[in-house]
């Protein structure tokens, strides 16, 4: 029989080679690909190296749960950040490999620096993709009302953020009315997109009730702030129909949301009362606006109180001047009426005179004086020889009687 080894043996050769060729506590760079916790408090990660997107190495590491409550009394909330799906992370561990479980890192300690700069990175990289795609400056092209008084609210009901800006805008000191909804997210962590974006949409869903869309979170780090970065909660921002007030709470760094936001402010307060401020510029634009109609209106008053007292004036002058006019007039009038009416009566008494002349020249008597005569016939004038029949009796009067005779013949 050849010389063998066992199984066991060999791994544990493998075992000793790996523990005296690798140091302990070696600083090593990778991706987190899969991370997840056990029941007994242990974190257990799958580790990759990727060129082009291609796995080039994939190791398993561990993170023991005493170790991790080190790292989280370290780093507090920002461990749960950094130890994400996808985070290139520079931790230092030591290599261990096992004869049943097999090769192993147990990681001892973290270093922020690299996941910090790859953050940053992929920061660039969305706002250099938002730039191109025309995304950034599209929600601050819309209109902002006058008056933000409709408010909705994206936030966590219990943020400390969600509760100075309710503080500020529900008990302010001018006695504004700001009618708030919240729609409640995931402010940081796993869930954060698929959230904020299914809040937005349930906005867009009612968008006539509000003016404007608040996002806001109670400040933290830029581990904490790293999911306002991502792309697709920045294009949904972008795309939304109503203005977006973000105040994210970061004093320095500026969020990919803030960038693509129609306003951005550093913090919730200064969200609050930045939509304070839209009251109070418009009640001084009305005050402003009233005090002209006011002073306006007085001018106007003025000046037409002048015009009429001009016009008065003018009327009271005009009024005696017409008068004195008339008066002239009339004096002339009767001045001139007993001349002009004894001119017409001895114009009437001519024509009287004439009309009684012309009369006479008809008179019968006088006519009949003048030697005229007028023959009857029937009792009627007789005007022409041929209305005169043979044998009938006719009358024909004189100035001095009547003579009476028959129609003998006619020539």
């Amino acid at each position: 029989m050849k010389p063998y080894i066992t199984l066991s043996q060999l791994n544990g050769l493998v075992r000793e080679v790996i523990s005296e060729a690798i140091k302990p506590d070696i600083w090593v760079i990778a991706e987190i690909s899969q991370i997840k916790m056990a029941g007994s408090g242990h974190w257990f990660i799958d580790l990759v190296e990727k060129e082009r997107e291609v796995i080039t190495a994939k190791l398993s590491g561990v993170i023991w749960n005493s170790t991790y409550n080190e790292l989280r009394m370290k780093f507090g909330a920002d461990l749960v950040n950094l130890l994400k799906n996808g985070n290139k992370v520079l931790f230092s561990g030591t290599v261990g490999f096992h004869e049943v479980y097999g090769l192993k890192i147990v990681i001892s300690d973290i270093d922020p620096s690299v996941t910090l700069g790859e953050l940053e990175l992929k920061r660039m990289e969305t706002i250099q993709r938002l730039t191109a795609e025309g995304y950034i400056g599209k929600n601050a092209q819309l209109p902002l009302p006058m008056v933000l008084q409709r408010i909705a609210v994206i936030s966590s009901a219990s943020a400390a953020g969600f509760g100075d800006f309710m503080n500020h805008t529900q008990q302010n000191r001018y006695g504004y009315s700001v009618w708030v909804k919240l729609f409640p997210s995931l402010m940081q962590g796993e869930g954060v997109e698929q959230e904020l974006i299914g809040r937005l949409r349930e906005i867009e869903a009612q968008k006539h009730l509000f003016d404007a869309v608040v996002i806001i979170r109670g400040g933290g780090s830029k581990l904490d702030l790293d999911a306002f970065n991502n792309y697709h909660i920045a294009v949904a921002i972008a795309q939304c129909s109503l203005p977006v007030l973000t105040g994210i709470g970061h004093q320095q760094d500026e969020t990919v949301a803030d960038l693509v936001a129609h306003t951005s402010l550093k913090t919730p307060t200064a969200v609050a009362e930045y939509i304070l401020q839209t009251f109070l510029h418009f009640e001084s634009a009305m005050l402003s606006l009233f005090n002209k109609v006011s002073k306006l209106s007085v001018t106007l008053l003025k000046q037409h109180h002048f015009g009429l007292q001009t016009l008065r004036q003018s009327l009271a002058i005009q009024s005696r001047q017409e008068i004195s006019r008339q008066k002239q007039q009339l004096n002339l009038l009767l001045q001139r009426l007993p001349r002009a009416a004894k001119r017409l009566l001895q114009t009437k008494q001519a024509q009287l005179q004439h009309t009684g002349q012309t009369i006479d020249l008809f008179n019968v008597e006088k006519l009949l004086k003048r030697g005229f005569t007028i023959t009857r016939m029937n009792g009627k004038a007789l005007k022409s020889a041929a209305t005169a029949q043979h044998g009938q009796l006719i009358s024909t009067q004189f100035a001095d009687g009547t003579v009476n005779s028959r129609v003998e013949g006619k020539q």
